[in-house]
Order: C-alpha cells, then structure tokens, then sequence
C-alpha cells in the first residue's frame, strides 16, 4: 500500500511539474508573439508613412508646371506655334494615309 502510494505521489509530482513547464513555456512564447506583434506593427507604421510621403512625391513630380520648367530648362523645349501644330482627329488620319503597303 505504501509503495502504491509513493507512485501515486510521484505521479502527480511529475504530472505537475510537466504542467508548470508546459505552461511557462506557452507563457514565454506569448510574450516573444508580444514582441514580434509590436515590430510588425512599428514596421507597418513606418511603410504607411513611406508610402505617404512617395505619394505626396509623385503628385509633386506630376505637376504640369513642374513638367513644363523641367521641359523648357533641361530640355531645352518650347509651345510649338501654330503652324507646327498637327490635328490628329480620325478625319484626318484617313486623308494622309499613303495607298497601298508601307515598306
């Protein structure tokens, strides 16, 4: 009876022990979750705030006044005048087309 009984005893002592492992172990994983949650959430921050900035970039860089300074100065570029000026209506595309194949 007594030996069942230490069995017993020591049963439950292991049992315990395992379960305290166990749960420091969940528990330590929950923390270190904890954490890697935190960076994920810093990172998100930090790509929103990129992408806010390249956007207000790019809107900047589209700017026709933007456009026509880089144009004329690096570019070297001018408004044509009238007569330089080529409608491209469906009309007249039919009209300046050349016959036959182009080779």
């Amino acid at each position: 009876m007594r030996r069942r009984f230490l069995l017993l005893y020591g049963a439950s002592i292991l049992a315990i022990a395992i379960s305290a492992i166990g749960y420091l172990a969940l528990r330590f994983e929950n923390i270190r979750l904890g954490y890697e949650v935190a960076e994920a959430r810093r990172e998100e921050r930090k790509l929103i705030e990129q992408r806010r900035e390249l956007e207000l970039e790019a809107a900047s860089l589209k700017h026709p006044r933007r456009i026509e300074v880089f144009a004329r100065q690096a570019l070297s570029m001018e408004i044509p005048k009238a007569d330089r000026i080529v409608p491209m209506d469906a009309k007249h595309e039919q009209t300046n087309r050349p016959a036959g194949r182009a080779r």
